[in-house]
């Protein structure tokens, strides 16, 4: 299980110019009040990875062209992709919950802003609770650690799916090694499709990573937001052509069937979806349309 997403991602997003007045403006962050019932939530931008549409990450195994056709059509540049990086804030009670903790120090990426859109959620670092995580990719867990090495959130317990730190334990990457080290105290394994706490559910979505798990946000008896995880990544490729492969699905025919499956039945059920990868701040439904379905955000 590698921590960088990919190293085809990672390079491909490294442009080597000087950041713009505007993108060092941005590096600011942002969080967005989101409406969960009556919980108080924050959509937390960390940043953006942009890919050439060239089939190494999405639609692997299709025409440039194809892809770039499906790309204009939805008003989108035809020769890039973009991916945002977007982390789920949640407050109740005494707790302070987040969901993934953005890329930190990984390279690559016009990322590494989560702590700084934290703090315009009136949030330090040493007052959150609980961190949950989707899965071990660095764009989940990168935040997690310092530069130093230390926990980012040191009074966190850190939530994750015990298949996924199985996984992570057995990694002999220097990487996960240093990761395990630095969470392993602070971690609480669960297992599959379990209520983590009373705001919480845990929802198994395996494919992408061998325990990827997605979050159902709300009370029990209130709103719901769905956190997708990386069971989908962009927003037209993902949505409306669920059954193309991509290369980081540990297990693409699982992923796609289980992101075919999963988008129909949000489409039908009219589910309020977080979807950290989408534009941000990534919240939004799926609604049917011809034969398929297609993202509306909110």
């Amino acid at each position: 299980m590698k921590l960088c997403v990919s190293c085809v991602v990672l390079a491909a997003a490294c442009s080597g110019s000087s950041p713009s007045p505007a993108a060092r403006v941005a590096k600011a962050g942002r969080a967005e009040r989101l409406s969960i019932g009556g919980l108080e939530a924050y959509a937390l931008e960390d940043g953006h990875l942009v890919v050439p549409n060239d089939g190494k990450l999405l639609a692997v195994g299709r025409e440039p062209r194809e892809v770039a056709d499906l790309l204009a059509a939805a008003g989108l540049p035809r020769d890039t992709i973009r991916l945002d990086i977007t982390c789920l804030l949640v407050k109740v009670g005494a707790r302070v919950i987040l969901f993934d903790t953005g890329i930190g120090q990984l390279p690559g990426a016009d990322a590494g802003r989560l702590l700084a859109s934290l703090a315009l959620a009136g949030v330090q670092p040493v007052a959150v609770t609980d961190v949950f995580i989707s899965h071990a990719h660095g764009d989940h867990v990168g935040g997690l650690v310092t530069k130093a090495g230390a926990l980012a959130f040191p009074a966190a317990t850190v939530h994750l799916a015990a298949a996924e730190w199985a996984a992570l334990r057995a990694d002999g990457d220097a990487d996960a090694v240093a990761l395990v080290a630095a969470m392993a105290p602070k971690v609480v394994p669960f297992e599959p499709d379990v209520q983590v706490l009373p705001v919480v559910k845990a929802i198994a979505t395996p494919g992408h990573t061998v325990g990827h798990t997605s979050y159902e946000v709300g009370a029990p008896d209130g709103e719901k937001l769905f956190y997708l995880g990386d069971v989908a990544h962009h927003a037209v490729i993902s949505v409306q052509r669920p059954a193309w492969s991509i290369a980081v699905d540990a297990d693409r025919t699982s992923a796609e069937s289980l992101r075919q499956r999963m988008l129909a039945r949000f489409a039908a059920e009219d589910t309020h979806v977080f979807a950290r990868h989408f534009p941000y701040p990534g919240v939004g439904r799926l609604a049917a349309q011809g034969d398929g379905v297609v993202w509306k955000p909110q």
